[in-house]
């Protein structure tokens, strides 16, 4: 029965604190109640969905989904205490990861900061943090070249409306002086 209960609890936790992957065991539980709430607000933000994994050297992480994703590995040798711990971004290739190769190498060099401070909890907070900024201004930036291509599309559908009832207006101006002429010659 208990070992029913373990296992129960561990899948429960596991879908709980939705895309967190302790397989080194890093974070305390308060420590992964605050990425949860990270790693939720980014997915209620951006729309996309996010893995945090701690790997050990040679360990690999695949996500089930792929698309809209990202994948964050922190990745060090438990064996070796003063082992450089590693940090590997994986975007999707929907999400256009070369239009924001800029703003996700200043967050990774802003970020150099708390890998120099060994709390890798308080990384994976900023680092989410630092994403969910990214993922928003571009976002942002996807929203507004959106609403450009809808207001020049708008433009020339009224245009076009407007140079059809100026050539009708030309074509009737056209027929009036040919009916004229008409009246005229048969005079």
């Amino acid at each position: 029965m208990l070992k029913k209960v373990t296992i129960i609890t561990m899948i429960f936790s596991t879908l709980v604190l939705g895309k967190i992957n302790d397989y080194r065991g890093t974070f305390s539980d308060e420590n992964k109640e605050k990425l949860k709430i990270s790693i939720d607000g980014f997915q209620k933000e951006t729309g996309k969905k996010i893995y945090l994994n701690t790997l050990e050297d040679n360990e690999g992480f695949e996500s089930e989904e792929q698309e809209k994703t990202i994948v964050v590995n922190l990745i060090k040798n438990k064996e070796q205490q003063d082992d450089i711990l590693k940090v590997q971004i994986k975007i999707s290739q929907d999400l256009n990861p070369e239009d924001m190769s800029s703003d996700l190498s200043l967050l990774l060099e802003n970020l150099k900061e708390f890998i120099t401070e060994k709390d890798e909890s308080l990384l994976a907070v900023n680092l989410i943090d630092g994403l969910k900024e990214v993922f928003a201004s571009a976002s942002d930036l996807e929203q507004e070249n959106e609403e450009t291509v809808q207001s020049t599309l708008s433009n020339k559908v009224f245009l076009g409306i407007l140079l059809t009832i100026f050539l009708l207006y030309i074509r009737i101006l056209q027929i009036k002086r040919k009916k004229k002429k008409y009246k005229f010659s048969k005079r």
